[in-house]
């Protein structure tokens, strides 16, 4: 069947239903319960013909793996997204965040951009690839996860049980405008303390501040200098203070004080090193450990052809000449595409700087833009 004919089947209205009905089953995380959400995605693909499997961890989360079976000529090809998103903040929204409003070509919600529209986009497009019996040469794999946005648990429970072991490429549709993003920086997350000692608050002298220890490091860490030239597709990496607390009461010298930071790197650039560049500059008076295991860079060779057919594939799409750029962000292809080894390209519908903010929101066009595209590179890249 020819590629116009295919791209025809989309329906703008239940594809908009679809997407409406993601952000409706909440999924914030904390409290990391995407179970409900996983359960729908999975029935919904099941009905569309796809070999699927949930895939439930802990008491609440589960990923779910759903397969277009190919003619076994090429590897895989994955379409990644994820179920979780971040809560909505203090900030009141204009509208409710979970309701999915439609309101002047766009769809409002806490996940629209960051990325139930990816992932809707990718349910859509599998649904007509599979209703379509498009034959393809390698697998279509739908691999959705729970837990990117913290700690990208549920990619890591993927590899780990061996359910992507075949594939060749991955597809991640978070935020790119439609943009072709071949890079993306590693994230480094930092736990620093500083201590004290408690006194009344009218006698600071005979106590020790732990807030201004902290103050006075964060100051010098503030312009930290990371001896890096700036990458042509990530710029250059941040230090960002996420969180600081401290203290017990107003009339009490506080004793400790705590402070996360978040460190965005670049692909030749070594976490180690940077954590012991930074614990130098705290030395004595800050102890400072890393929160989990650092979320390493990902790079794609932009001349690569699964590069060029991704870039090919948007600028068809959307009638406009895009150039490859880069993610400060990090997704699931950290793990992905690091362990298994294969090229990774962003291509999602939301505007980049749209992920977690208030009013969350993806135009509509560009979410249907963002079906033809996931339906028109499946074809290609598979070589239907």
């Amino acid at each position: 069947m020819k590629e116009s004919k295919i791209l025809e089947k989309i329906d703008k209205k239940s594809s908009v239903e679809l997407l409406r009905k993601l952000i409706r089953i909440i999924t914030t995380n904390p409290p990391a319960e995407e179970i409900r959400l996983a359960r729908y995605v999975a029935d919904f693909l099941r009905k569309c013909g796809l070999k699927t499997e949930l895939l439930p961890f802990g008491d609440k989360r589960a990923n779910v793996a759903a397969r277009i079976k190919g003619t076994g000529e090429m590897p895989s090809l994955i379409y990644s997204a994820h179920f979780d998103t971040v809560p909505v903040g203090k900030i009141p929204w204009e509208f409710d965040p979970f309701s999915g409003v439609v309101h002047e070509n766009r769809i409002y919600g806490r996940g629209a951009a960051d990325m139930k529209g990816g992932m809707a986009a990718m349910m859509k497009a599998a649904q007509i690839l599979a209703q379509s019996k498009v034959s393809l040469k390698g697998d279509l794999i739908l691999a959705f996860t729970s837990g990117e946005t913290s700690d990208l648990v549920g990619a890591w429970k993927l590899i780990r049980a061996k359910k992507l072991v075949d594939a060749g490429a991955v597809l991640v549709g978070e935020p790119t405008e439609l943009n072709v993003y071949t890079a993306e920086k590693g994230a480094l997350w930092l736990k620093t303390t500083t201590y004290g000692k408690t006194a009344h608050g009218s006698m600071q002298e005979y106590g020790e501040n732990a807030i201004l220890n902290m103050i006075e490091f964060l100051s010098k860490i503030k312009d930290f200098n990371f001896g890096v030239k700036p990458h042509p597709l990530l710029g250059r990496p941040t230090l960002s203070i996420g969180k600081i607390s401290g203290g017990v009461l107003i009339n009490i010298v506080p004793d400790l004080c705590e402070a996360l930071l978040d460190v965005r790197y670049l692909p030749e650039q070594d976490p180690k090193e940077l954590f012991s560049s930074l614990k130098e500059i705290g030395k004595p008076k800050v102890k400072m450990e890393i929160i989990g295991d650092p979320k390493p860079p990902v790079e794609t060779d932009p001349n690569s052809p699964f590069a060029k057919t991704a870039l090919e594939v948007v600028d068809k799409i959307t009638g406009q000449k895009h150039q490859i750029g880069g993610a400060p962000y990090f997704t699931d292809a950290a793990v992905l595409a690091n362990e298994l080894k294969i090229p990774a390209v962003i291509i999602g519908p939301a505007k980049t700087w749209m992920t977690h903010q208030p009013n969350e929101y993806v135009e509509i066009s560009n979410f249907l833009n963002a079906i033809k595209i996931y339906i028109l590179f499946a074809m290609r890249y598979l070589g239907s």
